[in-house]
């Protein structure tokens, strides 16, 4: 049996002008995360990270972590979709009135009103209710994701421990794919997970199974619970 660790990066800038960056709380969280895995003398063979910064930035710092340092792979298939593009499509699709009353496009100073606002545009978008050339549609989003899942798992082959350095919605897609869950409920799964949060798959060559989801083992602790965040 194999292991693929999903990680979800740590906490971005939230409200700053660059989001894709990790804050001084996230890159904390990732530096509890490598060295939980390091006390847990857990083997990791290799890191696949997306290209984001905050992803590649999260990879880096596990790394570091670690009393042996495994390479780091990085591949575009496990960067999150493109929030930006999903909500100007999604705002366009609104009347006026219906932009108002979300308080449209000034909504990044107020993290509830955004996340409701992302969250309908979101459903919008796995449900192909929008469309827009600048984005991705949601069956190419999950079938990057699938292809890679399943390349990576032929190419390491057995016995092997392997981090993934990504997002929420990656980490959505691919659970609600291997539980064999409807597209919507990835999405809203992506929701729940935390930032530096482990979720486990265990493989071999007849199946993937679940074992773990958005655990915090390394935060959900007295003195550390302060650093538990979603966005």
């Amino acid at each position: 049996m194999s292991t693929i660790y999903l990680i979800r990066h740590g906490q971005g800038s939230f409200g700053t002008d660059n989001y894709d960056q990790l804050s001084g709380i996230g890159r904390e969280q990732v530096r509890m995360l490598g060295a939980h895995l390091a006390e847990a003398e857990k083997r990791i063979d290799r890191i696949y990270s997306g290209s984001l910064n905050r992803q590649r930035e999260s990879a880096e710092l596990i790394a570091a972590q670690l009393r042996a340092a495994p390479p780091i792979t990085v591949e575009r298939a496990f960067d999150e979709y493109d929030s930006d593009a999903i909500l100007r499509c999604f705002a366009a699709s609104l009347n006026v009135q219906q932009l108002e009353d979300a308080g449209w496009p000034g909504l990044r100073v107020d993290r509830r009103r955004f996340q409701f606002f992302l969250e309908r545009a979101a459903r919008a978008w796995v449900d192909a209710q929008i469309e827009a050339e600048d984005m991705t549609p949601w069956t190419s989003f999950h079938g990057r994701i699938v292809a890679a899942m399943r390349d990576i798992m032929h190419t390491e082959g057995r016995s092997k421990t392997l981090v993934i350095s990504t997002s929420g919605g990656v980490i959505g897609t691919i659970v609600a794919h291997v539980l064999g869950l409807a597209n919507h409920v990835g999405i809203e799964l992506n929701w729940a997970v935390h930032n530096a949060s482990i979720t486990r798959l265990i493989y071999n060559a007849d199946k993937v199974t679940l074992s773990m989801f958005n655990a915090l083992p390394h935060l959900d602790r007295e003195g550390r619970r302060e650093l538990i965040t979603y966005r």
